[in-house]
């Protein structure tokens, strides 16, 4: 019977149910916004903002730094239950130093999702209940340094379920919301050169979009040299088409994401992913385009 039940259980539509049940969450969510914004926003510091995005490593920074708050904690749970106290409390307050990180993280990731109402108010609870955990290892730490062990115990406990609430979100707002996955990654480029437009509609200097086979491309001819890539930032889909040019550099209207048309690389985040970029050619008037060979 416990397992007919265990069955039933369908968490499929929670993300959905938290955006619609939950629309309290925007009031903090403002406020969250609006507090991290001068380090986040358009105007931040572009190397703090790619350093906690993880644009350096090409692979956003947050998923990996929130592994060790979670091993560390579900460590010292284990070590309480073994009742090996240094290691429990060793390993809990490795855990709740460590959260730190994965807080400052989140937020970057969580700060350009506001013009997106599922993810901002699933991020949002993510949030909340990953600072309560943080906030109950803090009290346990405490507590357990007065040698009130049992409270102590208690608070961590507390804390485990929160954690464990808040990386399940988490992992909605990876795979159900697709937060921090390439937004280029299932396109398909083309093999074989293919005709994309008539050299003389392509405005010297400026961004020109072409749709080949379901994939937008942008385009940039530089008197001889002409530069094509994938129209859509990574991060959240901006079209790169609408964005800024900067030598051969263009900046994504929306989060400000950087990528060189070149090769396709990240030159500042929030995006971690590159872009597809093209090989170029001109044959009777009409510019061509074909995946780069892979390295």
């Amino acid at each position: 019977m416990a397992i007919t039940r265990l069955t039933r259980l369908d968490l499929s539509n929670l993300s959905a149910w938290i955006s619609t049940a939950m629309p309290w969450l925007d009031k903090p969510a403002a406020s969250l916004h609006n507090a991290f914004d001068p380090i986040f926003g358009q105007h931040g510091v572009p190397i703090v903002k790619d350093a906690l995005y993880g644009t350096w490593l090409g692979h956003p920074l947050h998923p990996p730094i929130t592994d060790l708050p979670i091993g560390f904690w579900t460590s010292s749970l284990v070590f309480d239950v073994l009742e090996m106290e240094d290691a429990a409390d060793l390993t809990l307050k490795l855990g709740t130093v460590s959260a730190m990180g994965a807080a400052v993280t989140g937020v970057a990731q969580w700060h350009d999702l506001q013009e997106m109402e599922s993810p901002r108010r699933v991020g949002t609870l993510h949030a909340i209940l990953n600072v309560s955990a943080t906030a109950c290892y803090g009290a346990s730490w405490v507590l357990r340094a007065r040698d009130a062990r049992a409270a102590g115990i208690a608070f961590s406990t507390i804390g485990i379920a929160l954690a464990t609430a808040g990386g399940l979100l988490g992992g909605d707002l990876a795979y159900k919301l697709g937060i921090g996955v390439s937004r280029v990654a299932f396109d398909e480029q083309e093999a074989e050169w293919t005709i994309i437009a008539a050299i003389d509609d392509i405005e010297d200097g400026k961004l020109h979009r072409v749709e080949v086979s379901g994939e937008s491309i942008v385009v940039l001819k530089q008197g001889q040299a002409i530069h094509a890539a994938s129209a859509t930032c990574t991060h959240v889909g901006g079209p790169l088409d609408e964005g800024e040019i900067d030598g051969t550099c263009v900046t994504c209207p929306w989060h400000g994401s950087q990528f060189d048309l070149r090769d396709g690389r990240v030159i500042h985040g929030p995006a971690t992913s590159p872009i597809h970029a093209y090989e170029t050619r001109v044959t009777n008037g009409h510019v061509q385009i074909r995946a780069r060979a892979k390295k």
